[in-house]
């Protein structure tokens, strides 16, 4: 059961009480749920008396005719924001989009396996609005007929996934594949949660990407046919595939935890670092020597204090003497 909104979907109904609504067919100028949502799937709805003080608006299900609306969850309503027992009469029915969803910071439906949040995929000739306009393919994608848009996934829990399903039934999708990849020029592909079903431009062809935690934070989709026909979805995940870059850019500098947050510090004590990553060791107060018989002295830390030559522990001639001997 697929979340679905979409524009100028209006029926009437004459349905009253607290239940299901039976929709009564699409008013002029408008089409019906079957044609905008589809059976079996899900919407934010308005109902609202043609006569009467009484309103509704939340989440409905189709049946799979789309013949009916079942009022799933309540969002507001002229009854204190619960449900309502509708006067017999008139009512107009119609896809919305409450204010509620534009209230809430990158408010974002939960798409399940079973009910994927689903965007609708068409292909078109590239305006000035897509971002690679002049670049690649002329086409374009358009995303619920948006030209291109940037994404933002959501999902951070690898038990709770969230499933996205794009849709490319549409027959302008033939020939395009829609893929996702870790650059814009679709170097290296990203497969993982990914999978496609049908032929692009064909009856229940899409592509479906599973998100969560380990999604990288950035992803492209484009055509694996053709340049630069999309865009990029960014995630908020603990997987980076991009360029970190930090507030503060001292040469010569590490980053290092101090129990509340990562701070550029240099190296002290014995080592330096310069800006190209080369570590330089303090000298010692050894002097830089070849030593024979070496006497050495080494502090705590394993570092030479001292050195010097000793003197031999038996002459040439003892060990001539002795090798003959054996």
């Amino acid at each position: 059961m697929p979340f679905i909104i979409n524009d100028r979907v209006k029926e009437i109904t004459t349905t009253s009480g607290t239940g299901t609504i039976t929709l009564g067919g699409a008013v002029t100028g408008f089409e019906a749920f079957s044609a905008g949502i589809g059976g079996n799937n899900t919407t934010y709805y308005s109902i609202a008396h043609q006569t009467q003080n009484e309103w509704e608006v939340g989440v409905g299900t189709l049946n799979a005719g789309s013949t009916t609306l079942a009022r799933t969850q309540i969002i507001s309503s002229s009854n204190s924001d619960a449900v309502v027992d509708f006067a017999s009469g008139t009512k107009d029915v119609f896809c919305t989009l409450p204010a509620s969803k534009i209230g809430v910071p990158f408010a974002a439906e939960y798409g399940s396996s079973s009910s994927p949040v689903l965007i609708n995929v068409r292909v078109a000739t590239k305006t000035t609005g897509h971002a690679y306009y002049g670049s690649g393919s002329s086409n374009g994608y358009l995303l619920n007929g948006l030209e291109a848009p940037a994404l933002r996934f959501s999902g951070a829990d690898s038990g709770n996934k969230y499933y996205y399903k794009f849709d490319q039934s549409h027959s302008s999708n033939s020939g395009h594949p829609f893929k996702f990849y870790l650059e814009a020029d679709k170097s290296t592909a990203y497969t993982t949660g990914v999978t496609t079903s049908g032929t692009p431009g064909s009856a229940n062809a899409y592509t479906q990407i599973l998100v969560d935690a380990n999604t990288p934070n950035i992803l492209y989709y484009q055509c694996s046919a053709h340049a630069y026909m999309g865009n990029f979805a960014n995630t908020v995940s603990n997987r980076f595939n991009g360029d970190i870059v930090m507030n503060t850019n001292t040469s010569g500098h590490l980053l290092v935890a101090d129990g509340t947050d990562y701070s550029p510090t240099a190296l002290s004590g014995d080592a330096t670092l310069a800006s190209s990553g080369a570590i330089t060791l303090s000298n010692t107060a050894v002097t830089p020597a070849s030593y024979t018989n070496t006497n050495l002295t080494v502090d705590s830390k394993g570092r030479l204090t001292a050195a010097s030559s000793g003197t031999a522990g038996a002459t040439n001639g003892f060990a001539i003497a002795m090798a003959i001997a054996l």
